[in-house]
């Protein structure tokens, strides 16, 4: 009987992890030279916001968001770029709720096309209220929770607001609060699918943080230079 040897899924990985490697090392030039993910580090207010906001969105128009909040708390005097969950949910407390909050800071796109869909406002006051009862409210306390491999249940209770069930803006607070994502934009995936072969969005994720791992890059700078890279934009910045 012929004997069939089974994959080595060990080598698979490591075959596929070095083509990308080869593949970034061609297409996106000095790693020194990449430029930052956007992200706010010590604002989980600016990262909910941006998280939710600028899903299937042009970031025109999140950024858009981002400055009437800003303005919104420099009015009061408060720190917009130190803000946590608190303080954004104070804000929906100033201006009377959801429906207010939508049409004095935010804009009144729903969290998805159907018919009952709630307004990505009120997903933003639903979700930093998550993060609250979590224990969550600062950015530094959702590094904290990743360091602690910690943030499986604070993942349920984010995809647990209605429109989040999809995991896209979970990855996207992680992405703005300095953490690598769980899963991997449209774009970024395109890229790896092109070089590789079909992936999931996680398996591409994965194989990001293996290859900045092995090479001792960035991995939020490696996936913001592919995200760059298939925009058509500068992979590098002027040195």
């Amino acid at each position: 009987m012929q004997h069939i040897t089974e994959p080595d899924l060990e080598t698979e990985t490591e075959t596929d992890a070095a083509r990308l490697r080869a593949a970034f090392e061609r297409d996106l030039g000095d790693p020194a030279r990449w430029f930052p993910p956007p992200g706010y580090p010590d604002s989980l207010a600016l990262c909910i916001i941006d998280a939710i906001y600028s899903s299937g969105a042009r970031h025109s128009m999140t950024e858009k968001v981002i400055g009437r909040y800003r303005e919104h708390r420099r009015a009061l005097g408060g720190d917009p770029d130190r803000d946590g969950a608190v303080e954004l949910l104070g804000t929906f407390a100033d201006v009377g709720g959801a429906q207010q909050w939508a049409s004095q800071i935010g804009n009144r796109r729903p969290t998805s096309t159907a018919p009952d869909a709630p307004l990505r406002a009120a997903a933003v006051a639903d979700a930093s209220e998550a993060l609250v009862a979590m224990g969550i409210s600062t950015a530094g306390d959702l590094r904290s929770a990743a360091g602690a491999e910690q943030l499986e249940p604070v993942r349920t209770a984010w995809c647990g607001v209605p429109g989040q069930r999809s995991g896209v803006t979970w990855s996207n607070l992680l992405k703005l609060a300095g953490l690598p994502a769980s899963a991997a934009g449209r774009l970024v995936v395109g890229y790896v699918t092109r070089e590789l072969g079909p992936a999931s969005p996680e398996r591409v994720a994965d194989l990001i943080r293996e290859v900045a791992d092995l090479a001792g890059w960035d991995a939020g700078r490696l996936d913001h230079a592919i995200w760059r890279h298939e925009a058509g934009l500068q992979c590098q910045q002027a040195g």
